[in-house]
């Protein structure tokens, strides 16, 4: 792939050693020429190979002061989840919200029990309030330790029906707007996440200051049941205090109403996506830019509305579906993105991107961990060669090598387990997993990078 082909400019002439050029040419591949200025800081910071003592780098960032992050949880996972917010993401935002079926101090931050307010008849009536009403009866430590986790749980078609907290999980999308304007009455933008979603907060910065606070503002992930559209929970998803408002007055105005549609539903945030709708505050789609995936098994070919909209050259808000190792990295792979968008340059052409695209996240969070052959790591390659247990990595390799079609489905990684070889035609990074061997055809991962389509006028901001 030619660095041409994806309209990056030659911004110097390096002289390098041989073994420093692959690691250049990672480094400027990005397919989007978005030579901005950096990132604004509230204070200059001139050593950035530390972070100040006041925090990291990230919380210095402007405009954080105009947002609240809302936390939604529940008392069953948040000893598993939450810390890993309260050491990395929670340390970037000025201002954050957490709630949760049950009222407690965690690790010193406040949780809010956000159904408190909910009518005790609804919650004498509904079967779903069962867990809520054991809650608050026996504290988390009346529940035991298959029920402190939802790992075991699998999600159907309708989510993890089979879990409690899942279920009364629902009921907390209305009450969590009266809850939070209870206690943040005054902010321009709230921002909803889940435990398992990643909030590049650098990038959701620069996007919101493009937009209007004042007007009634949706966005999130587009997701449709039946005939409602709305904003994917777990994605995170935006709104506006006009947004909020208009949501918030309609629920408490019909609260039987919402309750009603709420018990005979089992996607809480469908049931708001649905009361806005009817406030009169549509939903702005925010694909790409807010994702339902993780990086490490994404489809980076993704593509909607006839192609118009490509993942690779959408700026990045959000990922899904993360667990507590992979948001420390991710988070601190954002770290370095801020601090090499925030150092101070000498000369011109020596400003860096400031937005942080999908493309970006490939090419410097992925691809340095995609390497011939790995050890104790799942690629997550699906198709399992039918009598393959007891093959060697070597002979696993070969018959990746061996596999490629016309029709799109070259190999181009593979993973050796305890069940035999699987191959793959997508390109996964994975994750850590005990006793699988995983590897690369490092020159198929190029062709395929080289066959992505150009971004050229689909690059940029999906909502302005």
């Amino acid at each position: 792939m030619t660095l041409l082909r994806f309209g990056v400019r030659a911004v110097a002439v390096v002289a390098a050693v041989t073994s420093l050029f692959t690691l250049a040419r990672l480094t400027n591949l990005s397919p989007l020429p978005n030579w901005s200025v950096p990132l604004q800081l509230h204070q200059p910071d001139n050593d950035h190979h530390r972070e100040n003592h006041d925090g990291p780098r990230c919380r210095k960032l402007t405009g954080g002061e105009d947002v609240v992050v809302v936390m939604r949880t529940g008392a069953t996972e948040i000893k598993d989840k939450l810390p890993i917010h309260l050491a990395t993401t929670f340390q970037c935002y000025p201002d954050t919200l957490i709630f949760s079926d049950l009222a407690e101090v965690f690790q010193g931050h406040q949780v809010h029990d956000v159904l408190a307010a909910v009518d005790d008849r609804v919650k004498e009536t509904n079967g779903d309030f069962a867990h809520y009403l054991r809650l608050q009866r026996l504290g988390r430590e009346g529940f035991d330790q298959s029920e402190l986790s939802d790992s075991s749980y699998e999600s159907g078609p309708v989510g993890k029906n089979d879990n409690a907290g899942w279920r009364l999980d629902k009921w907390k999308f209305l009450p969590m707007m009266v809850r939070t304007l209870e206690f943040r009455p005054d902010k321009k933008w709230y921002v909803f996440v889940e435990p398992d979603t990643y909030l590049v907060w650098s990038n959701l910065l620069q996007w919101l200051q493009k937009l209007d606070p004042s007007k009634p503002f949706y966005s999130g992930s587009e997701v449709q049941i039946g005939e409602d559209i709305f904003a994917h929970g777990g994605s995170a998803f935006v709104m506006s205090r006009s947004a909020i408002q208009k949501g918030a007055e309609l629920y408490t105005s019909e609260p039987d109403e919402w309750h009603t549609r709420t018990s005979q539903h089992w996607a809480g945030d469908c049931i708001l996506g649905t009361a806005l709708q009817k406030a009169g505050v549509g939903m702005a789609w925010g694909w790409p830019m807010f994702q339902g995936g993780n990086p490490a098994d994404m489809n980076w070919a993704d593509a909607k509305v006839d192609r118009i909209k490509l993942l690779w050259c959408g700026p990045a808000i959000s990922y899904h579906h993360f667990d507590p190792d992979q948001v420390q990295d991710m988070w601190e792979f954002e770290q370095r993105w801020i601090r090499n968008s925030t150092a101070p340059r000498s000369r011109f052409w020596q400003r860096r991107k400031t937005v942080l695209y999908h493309s970006d996240t490939f090419l410097r969070y992925v691809m340095p961990n995609l390497t011939s052959e790995r050890a104790d790591w799942s690629n997550s390659s699906p198709e399992l060669i039918p009598n393959s247990r007891g093959l060697t990595a070597a002979d696993c390799r070969a018959s990746c090598e061996a596999k490629t079609s016309p029709a799109n489905e070259t190999c181009v990684q593979y993973a050796l387990s305890e069940i035999g070889c699987s191959l793959s035609s997508d390109v996964k990074m994975g994750k850590a997993a005990k006793g699988v061997r995983s590897g690369w055809i490092m020159d198929r991962v190029e062709a395929w990078l080289d066959g992505l389509e150009e971004c050229g006028s689909r690059a940029g901001w999906t909502v302005t």
